[in-house]
């Protein structure tokens, strides 16, 4: 121990230092002690750091990372604590070195529970439409659990036995402490990418810190945007997450969410072969009844000589009906070529060929038919054309005649 120019012996800081942590360490050691959080922060290496504090003190407080979580601290949240005193040499401050940590009384997890009820249903992520309806033949299920817990059993008990053909898709998560809320909805993402028709998400039951990883947010954001229909199965029948309200189906238990997950049984499948049988025997039966009483009229007679009358009536009726549709063709017909006779004849007259038939002829001038007004001159070369005869013909004298009588501009209506 060094001595100052004083004579008086001394300590380094250091010495100091270990010398309160020791008494600490020996005189109080291990407590159990009560407060608020604040100022919780979770480090990048992994360890916790937060305050304890009440009315009128607080204390600092570090939780290694290797130390697993039953509940994720939040400022403001009151707890109850396990903890080491000691001191932190390079500080020189005295803090607790936390083992174990639970909410003090449910009232104050209930009151963060109930925060962020109320906050989530403000988005809308309870609302019923936007639920989906379970499958209702599931060939795939798969499962988010603890693969050592009793939920599991339980689920894949219940459908062995409901519908054994149905395949499980396990994916193990963590379902309480520290990183159980990310790993489920790890979980949830990554059953998205397999054949899984229904998901079942879940654990058996516990108090409301062991359940509390299904009220986090991670996890409801990863249930809602599942692609694939998602049961909450957490807990015991009076156990409310989250997760449960968020989910398109909440099960009371994890059987309860195997029984859900398979609607149609191996029973509804042999009962609805057998009764689609008996009803298909039945029908056969039943016609072959009705076949069997027409035999039996046609047998006696009197359904044939019915059948037969039926027949020579439609037959009646059709000689009728064919009888009108001759004579109403034959009509048409005769009414259709007297028309065309008529038109024939009109036609005819109007040819431009018609008065050469009786013994006129068309004068042409270099192929152009010459007008009454046309004058011919002396000499000239013309075409005089016959009905059946043309002849080039040399004019060697022409004689004006007087114009024929005839019906006047105003007879004509012209």
């Amino acid at each position: 121990m060094p001595i100052d120019p004083t004579g008086i012996e001394s300590v380094s800081v250091s010495e100091l230092t270990h010398a309160i942590r020791a008494l600490l360490t020996e005189g109080i050691g291990d407590v159990i002690v009560q407060g608020e959080i604040s100022n919780f922060k979770a480090h990048s290496s992994g360890h916790r750091y937060f305050t304890l504090k009440d009315a009128d003190a607080q204390i600092a407080c570090v939780m290694w990372r290797t130390r697993s979580l039953a509940i994720v601290p939040q400022d403001g949240m009151q707890v109850i604590l396990g903890a080491r005193l000691t001191v932190y040499p390079p500080q020189g401050k005295y803090q607790l070195d936390v083992t174990w940590v639970r909410a003090y009384g449910v009232g104050a997890l209930q009151r963060v529970l109930e925060e962020r009820k109320r906050l989530f249903a403000a988005r809308g992520w309870f609302d019923w439409q936007r639920k989906r309806p379970l499958p209702e033949l599931p060939m795939v299920i798969g499962v988010v659990t603890s693969p050592t817990g009793a939920a599991l059993q339980d689920i894949l008990r219940t459908v062995g036995l409901r519908f054994p053909a149905a395949r499980i898709i396990v994916r193990p998560a963590l379902v309480q402490g520290q990183g159980a809320a990310e790993d489920v909805a790890a979980a949830i993402e990554e059953l998205q990418d397999s054949e899984a028709d229904v998901l079942i998400v879940g654990r058996g039951g516990g108090s409301i810190e062991d359940l509390w990883a299904f009220n986090e947010e991670v996890v409801a954001e990863a249930i809602i945007n599942s692609a694939i229909p998602v049961i909450s199965a957490v807990g015991h029948e009076t156990d409310e997450t989250i997760s449960d309200l968020v989910a398109d189906m909440r099960a009371a238990t994890p059987t309860h969410a195997a029984v859900l997950a398979t609607p149609v049984t191996v029973d509804d499948l042999v009962f609805g072969i057998d009764d689609a049988r008996m009803r298909m025997t039945r029908s056969v039966a039943r016609r072959i009844d009705e076949l069997r009483q027409l035999a039996g009229r046609f047998t006696d007679g009197s359904t044939l000589r019915r059948l037969q009358e039926r027949l020579l009536q439609r037959q009646q009726r059709i000689d009728e009906l064919s009888s009108r549709y001759h004579r109403s063709i034959h009509t048409t017909i005769d009414r259709l070529l007297r028309r065309v006779d008529h038109q024939s004849a009109l036609l005819t007259t109007l040819h431009p060929l018609a008065p050469l038939r009786r013994g006129f002829a068309v004068v042409e001038r270099q192929g152009v038919v010459l007008a009454p007004a046309d004058e011919l001159r002396d000499g000239e070369l013309v075409t005089v054309r016959r009905y059946l005869q043309t002849a080039q013909v040399t004019v060697t004298a022409t004689q004006s005649l007087a114009q024929p009588e005839g019906p006047s501009d105003e007879e004509t209506g012209s």
